[in-house]
């Protein structure tokens, strides 16, 4: 018989690190996460670690960030130079959305806007603006995942829109 229990733990204690492991890939709370922070304008997002980051742009604004599984983000910012108001900048990009883009969900608060909704009957799009730096900085955050991976990213999208934030650059105004 105790032959039969020695087998056993080790059996069942690599089980339970397997199933451990499978649910950890599957819960955003056990994903590692990191942060981008961009030295021109200071505009900062936390990421999982599986987001791979793109080539940066000669701009220096920001960076586009994607995932083995088609998942893909952005983070950006620059002048106000339209010298939009929260909700003036949301119906511009409302306004301004790609064809097949249709907005589903929107919401504003005091110096920021939210808008969701669908790409095409197999993607989901969501964006977070914030107007910073007395208004005269917009910070941004653009992502797309499949709609079949939706319940995997609404979670993560949830995090990392909160951690979006505005900071300063060597090119920022000096107090966001």
């Amino acid at each position: 018989m105790r032959l039969k229990i020695g087998w056993a733990v080790p059996v069942i204690a690599a089980a339970v690190v397997f199933v451990h492991a499978a649910s950890s890939a599957e819960n955003p709370g056990a994903v590692k996460w990191r942060t981008y922070q961009n030295d021109r304008y200071g505009v900062t997002i936390d990421y999982p670690d599986f987001f791979r980051p793109k080539p940066p742009p000669d701009a220096d604004d920001g960076r586009a960030f994607e995932s083995t599984d088609g998942a893909e983000f952005a983070v950006f910012a620059s002048y106000n130079t339209l010298d939009f108001d929260v909700a003036a900048f949301r119906d511009f990009t409302i306004k301004n959305r790609n064809a097949g883009e249709v907005v589903t969900y929107q919401s504003q608060g005091r110096n920021w806007f939210v808008i969701s909704g669908t790409k095409g009957s197999d993607r989901v799009f969501y964006e977070r603006h914030l107007l910073s730096h007395k208004g005269e900085m917009t910070n941004g955050f653009v992502m797309s995942y499949p709609s079949r991976l939706k319940q995997k990213y609404d979670p993560i999208v949830a995090r990392m829109s909160k951690s979006l934030r505005a900071g300063t650059g060597y090119q920022s105004p000096d107090k966001p």
